[in-house]
């Protein structure tokens, strides 16, 4: 099972999420893992007061009243774990990941913005910036989750071509997590794949002029057959890692469903009332690199749960540590 060792959990805009924090205790206590909370603290930019005497003397005493108060809120929550707290000054999603980049964390665990709505989308800016270029997994979680979670969803897509081996590598680390999370905490786990056929909306066209309806539906059917096959490599692979007396506990649903990822992974989220969505953040319309795939992005931006977003191999953030 995935283990994380070097967990950041950011405390934002002040607020604190007594779920947020016991999940990044139990997370980091279960993987014995070291965890760190942060608290961006982005002061008035005006160059011409950084080195004034008053400007300087209130922003030092804003950070210490602001360290204070983030030593307070874990002094009796510790729970054996090795935690160290810090207030940093800068753009939240900057110093976030320049974090990551000087110290290697390996997950960032941070509660969706609180100005964001289930009637608009749960990820506010700060949100979506972590998500785009975040070298590492982004745990985003919703204000009201559950303490524990009772359903979780991981999302894949299938490999063709010359993009293959790279997405089927970010499906082994997206089932491997999701997999790992849905064992800690007792829940049920669902896979999906939503798959289209290639060529399908021109096949429908006068100009290929189909005889009958049984050639077209010959031509999906074999789209479907091929990404079913590769869904079923996926999940021997699977039980390879965790074993075939885990996978039996695990008793894993897979959704294999026709139609645009956009649309079926949000909708299957609702229908099932899961609690997490695990999902890559570059798929076959995303270039490694390029910040995130138009599919990811609007999933995100109609998704209503919490989310776990994973990178591809080789990604490179567009921050740096300059």
């Amino acid at each position: 099972m995935k283990r994380f060792k070097n967990i950041l959990l950011v405390a934002d805009d002040g607020s604190w999420q007594e779920t947020a924090l016991q999940r990044a205790l139990s997370l980091a206590e279960h993987n014995q893992a070291d965890l760190t909370i942060i608290h961006p603290f982005n002061f008035p930019g005006d160059s011409g007061l950084s080195e004034d005497p008053v400007y300087v003397r209130l922003k030092d005493t804003l950070l210490e009243e602001r360290q204070k108060q983030l030593d307070k809120v874990i002094k009796n929550d510790r729970a054996g774990v090795d935690v160290k707290t810090r207030v940093i000054e800068g753009r939240v999603f900057i110093e976030v990941i320049r974090e990551v980049l000087r110290n290697g964390h390996d997950l960032v665990m941070k509660t969706a913005e609180e100005n964001s709505t289930l009637q608009d989308r749960i990820f506010g800016g700060t949100d979506m910036h972590l998500l785009r270029k975040c070298p590492c997994p982004v745990w985003i979680m919703k204000p009201s989750e559950r303490t524990q979670y009772q359903r979780i969803l991981a999302a894949v897509d299938v490999g063709h071509g010359k993009d293959g081996d790279r997405i089927n590598s970010l499906n082994r680390q997206i089932l491997e997590l999701a997999s790992s999370l849905a064992i800690s905490e007792f829940s049920e786990f669902h896979i999906v794949h939503a798959w289209t056929a290639w060529g399908e909306g021109l096949l429908n066209t006068p100009r290929f002029n189909f005889t009958e309806n049984a050639e077209l539906a010959a031509w999906l059917e074999q789209q479907k057959t091929a990404d079913e096959t590769k869904i079923q490599t996926l999940m021997k692979e699977l039980t390879r890692t965790l074993s075939q007396e885990t996978m039996g506990y695990l008793k894993p649903q897979v959704h294999i469903i026709k139609g645009e990822a956009h649309k079926i992974i949000p909708n299957l989220a609702l229908e099932k009332k899961v609690d997490l969505v695990v999902m890559g953040t570059v798929g076959r319309t995303g270039i490694p690199g390029l910040i995130m795939g138009n599919t990811a992005e609007s999933i995100l931006n109609n998704i209503g749960c919490s989310v776990l977003a994973v990178k591809p191999p080789g990604f490179v953030s567009p921050v740096t540590l300059g």
